[in-house]
């Protein structure tokens, strides 16, 4: 075994060590600091194999056979523990009995008396009952296939599983496609994160990944009928990658915004008799949440009203989707941009957001994002005190921490780059200056 490969396995020996040591060790929401350590220890083992791959040139022997064993194995161990970080994966499992049995689940939030008779074990577990779903049409029809299975956050953690199939073979056919060696399929396939927030807390937004990546190499390959029905997908199991919509615009891409129009009317259809229910829980998410986001408590500090400051953030959101499409020279690379502004502008910041971001790593590698990917974990860190008070409160340190820390890699990476170009210069002048020498 070469070199490469050993020092590959003993890191993703020690991410897997890691993940079931964080399986075992019960409610996460209350032993948040033992989670932390160990995610933490797991996070530091990515970065150096993230390093470890990334420094390596691309005429070198491949370990992908102990990138996706080790990463499998991970999965493996953190799929039957109980999601205690989280209740989002039993809200889903909620709203597929219901799609399941027929029922429309815009117009009714979980405690309207009109669904007492669909009632389960479920209902205690839901968070917001009082609220209608936020979750567009493909998802619901996902949660719906895994409720009718099984009606377990295994079943949907499975389903994740997968989908996620999808996803790693469209960032394989990617990184071929570009000459980039396959091991960088690392930067995602083990990360903490994604680990974490998709196979243990079991979140949708892995979802949104596995149907975004896979469009944008049909889009590559100019399959843009197929592209546009799985970028449509992407968009309805969540809204976000919908940012990418005036890239495509501004490449004239009609027949894929035209598939993914016609795919989207098709998902809505069985739901429009929900009328303007259809937004309700969507529309009381966008006034309310807000959690985890530098802006907004920066924009706190100078504003009273809290509408002005979701406008002033929506209005930069925008400005910075125009702005991507305006700029960049590829689809991965735009939507690499339009997820990261999100994350950035949005309110509402939790850790999972992060996870299709993640699966661009591989495609274009960023340490800012690498290490926020780590640093985000730490919001976690008030739970406990949530659990026993009831009040949520972020230490503002927290987010000096998360967000001083992307930028501070960003600010690093930037210098570094900027040093490299120097040197290059300098060089050529030197070679320049042989060459006239000689001459003369």
């Amino acid at each position: 075994m070469t070199r490469h490969r050993v020092v590959l396995l003993c890191l993703g020996l020690l991410i897997v060590a890691s993940t079931l040591a964080i399986s075992r060790l019960g409610d996460l929401g209350v032993r948040t600091r033992p989670l932390l350590l160990l995610w933490g220890a797991a996070h530091a083992a990515y970065v150096a194999a993230a390093w470890w791959v990334l420094r390596r040139g691309a005429a070198r022997s491949s370990a992908l056979p102990i990138i996706l064993g080790a990463g499998l194995l991970a999965r493996a161990v953190l799929l039957p523990s109980a999601p205690t970080l989280s209740e989002d994966v039993y809200r889903y499992l909620w709203d597929g009995r219901l799609v399941a049995h027929g029922v429309n689940p815009y117009p009714h939030a979980p405690s309207d008396p009109a669904l007492a008779h669909l009632r389960n074990g479920l209902i205690p577990r839901l968070n917001h009952a009082e609220v209608p779903t936020i979750y567009p049409p493909a998802a619901q029809a996902l949660f719906a296939a895994a409720a009718s299975i099984s009606e377990t956050p295994l079943a949907w953690k499975v389903t994740l599983l997968s989908l996620e199939t999808l996803l790693v073979l469209a960032l394989l056919l990617l990184l071929r496609a570009r000459a980039v060696p396959e091991d960088r399929l690392l930067l995602y396939y083990w990360n903490p994160l994604v680990l974490v927030e998709s196979f243990g807390s079991g979140h949708v937004d892995l979802t949104a990944a596995a149907f975004l990546v896979p469009s944008l190499l049909l889009y590559e390959r100019r399959r843009n009928a197929r592209a546009g029905i799985l970028f449509a997908l992407a968009v309805l199991t969540k809204f976000i990658p919908g940012l990418l919509i005036p890239w495509f615009l501004r490449r004239r891409a009609w027949i894929l915004l035209a598939a993914g129009l016609v795919t989207s009317a098709i998902f809505y259809a069985p739901f429009l008799s929900a009328g303007s229910a259809l937004t309700t829980g969507l529309r009381v998410y966008a006034r309310h949440w807000e959690f985890n986001s530098a802006a907004y408590h920066l924009l706190r500090e100078l504003l009273t009203s809290e509408i002005t400051i979701r406008r002033i953030l929506a209005g930069a959101g925008v400005a910075a989707a125009l702005g991507i499409a305006w700029r960049a020279r590829t689809a991965t690379g735009a939507a690499f941009a339009c997820l990261t502004s999100f994350l950035l502008l949005s309110p509402t910041v939790f850790p999972w957001y992060v996870v299709p971001v993640v699966a661009l790593l591989p495609l274009h590698p960023d340490w800012g994002m690498i290490s926020f990917s780590g640093l985000i974990a730490l919001s976690y860190l008030p739970l406990p005190a949530y659990r026993e008070t009831g009040v949520w409160s972020l230490p503002g340190w927290i987010l000096w921490v998360e967000y001083g820390g992307l930028f501070a890699v960003w600010a690093a990476a930037a210098l570094g780059a900027r040093a490299r170009v120097g040197q290059r210069e300098h060089a050529h002048v030197e070679e320049s200056e042989e060459v006239q020498d000689e001459e003369g």
